[in-house]
């Protein structure tokens, strides 16, 4: 047996080995599952026998198969999600860039989103402008959108929600309509489409749209490299940007880095800063196993699909279902691969949440808030941001006050388990209100 094959048959036999003594998985519904095996660890493993560790040929490769599975013209990889949002924030803001904010601009962000949705933007010395969200499709609309609107607003954020988005006609159009720049957080919804309206509407990916779209590969998204986030772009201008501000300011991976490096003879090449920047750059270990997990994610998201239609039609065949709360909906035009079920208690039993989530977690079923809720209701934000009032942003705050989401996998969920969740989801005792304010609680995180 050659050599390279024997290494590989110990370290499969070892994984294996490990995984059949791993302990039986506690909950009877987690939040997200194992989604990598053999085959990853494999990858990996040849990245580090062969002592390359920093970012090379695994990584371009990646980024390449990346940018042709979601349809982009071009990819840059980082070490996670929340550092493309980083990079593609920096990029707007970016003197070289032709069209950039300025320190002190405004973007819109909905008021349901991660830290590091707003973060960034603070960051970068942006001010965020808050937009509602809607509680059917718990994303922002057209009509929030406008009402948040200011002169000084010169960009958006947009955050698709558990793989939902916006109907994205109606954000393609305020986008041109105030000439404003578009950074897609698409890091919970890799590989949700959006169909064009009419006989000739394409079909596109989310995160494609903007000039930016940025992505994850936690573990528990769509598909994983432990770690790890992608940025795409539509220009060369663009590409450039980010890969330099990626790495230090550097020239080191421009395109045209033999040019700009002519223009300054007398700095060393291989340490000219023509940026700003930072150090983001991934692993070769995270672009070997993003390559494998990329092979899996047309059929992971299929799976995903699959599993929350057969969660919902179990939910609602019984009427129980629709006398207490409700799912999230896919706005128009959009086909989301489903990062979650997403479920708003009715109102008059918004009081029993907090009862009813600790209910779930005893029963074996993993919840979360919807992303972290309101974002106003952080302290970060009632120090960055001192006039916000989370009671200013009604949809927000109903779904902050009556929301969460329980995981969609991307393992087959057979339809044994899909009966058992749905009876547990819906055996609670739930009361109406009498009427007065319940007395509010902490959310969980």
């Amino acid at each position: 047996m050659a050599a390279s094959s024997k290494w590989q048959e110990v370290i499969a036999s070892e994984w294996a080995a490990r995984r059949a003594a791993d302990p039986p998985e506690e909950k009877l519904f987690p939040l997200a599952m194992n989604p990598f095996g053999e085959e990853e660890i494999l990858a990996m493993t040849e990245v580090l026998l062969s002592g390359r560790l920093t970012l090379g040929q695994n990584v371009e490769k990646a980024e390449k198969l990346f940018a042709e599975t979601v349809g982009a013209p071009y990819a840059v990889m980082v070490n996670s999600g929340s550092s493309a949002n980083l990079l593609a924030v920096s990029a707007i803001v970016n003197k070289f860039r032709a069209v950039h904010c300025d320190a002190g601009d405004e973007v819109l962000v909905p008021a349901v989103s991660w830290s590091t949705s707003v973060f960034p933007l603070i960051q970068c010395g942006l001010k965020p402008v808050f937009v509602d969200c809607d509680p059917i499709t718990f994303n922002v609309t057209k009509e929030t959108l406008e009402k948040a609107m200011t002169p000084r607003v010169r960009a958006v954020m947009a955050v698709h929600v558990l793989g939902n988005a916006i109907c994205m006609q109606d954000l393609q159009e305020f986008i041109t309509k105030h000439h404003l720049m578009l950074v897609e957080d698409t890091c919970e919804s890799l590989g949700s489409y959006y169909q064009e309206e009419g006989p000739l509407g394409k079909k596109k990916m989310l995160g494609t749209m903007g000039d930016f779209g940025c992505y994850s590969f936690y573990f528990s998204h769509h598909i994983t490299s432990g770690e790890g986030g992608m940025v795409v772009c539509k220009t060369e201008q663009d590409y450039n940007f980010v890969r330099c501000l990626r790495a230090h300011g550097w020239t080191r991976h421009l395109t045209n880095k033999k040019e700009v490096e002519d223009k300054y003879p007398t700095i060393d090449p291989r340490f000219l800063f023509v940026n700003l920047g930072y150090n983001l750059r991934p692993m070769e270990v995270q672009g070997a196993m993003l390559c494998v997990q990329l092979k899996k994610l047309h059929d992971f998201n299929g799976i995903r699909r699959s599993n929350l239609s057969r969660i919902h039609k179990a939910l609602s065949d019984n009427p129980k279902f629709e006398k207490t709360m409700h799912a999230m909906e896919a706005a128009k035009g959009v086909d989301p691969a489903w990062f979650g079920i997403a479920i708003l208690l009715h109102e008059k039993f918004g009081h029993q949440l907090e009862e009813y989530l600790a209910f779930l977690t005893k029963s074996g079923v993993e919840n979360r808030p919807i992303i972290s809720g309101n974002f106003i209701r952080q302290p970060s934000i009632a120090m960055y941001c001192k006039d916000e009032k989370p009671e200013n942003y009604p949809g927000s705050e109903t779904i902050h006050n009556r929301g969460f989401f329980i995981g969609i996998h991307q393992i087959f969920t057979d339809d044994a388990k899909i009966v058992l969740l749905a009876k547990i989801m819906l055996e609670f005792d739930f009361k109406e209100s009498n009427g007065e304010p319940a007395a509010k609680k902490p959310r969980c995180a």
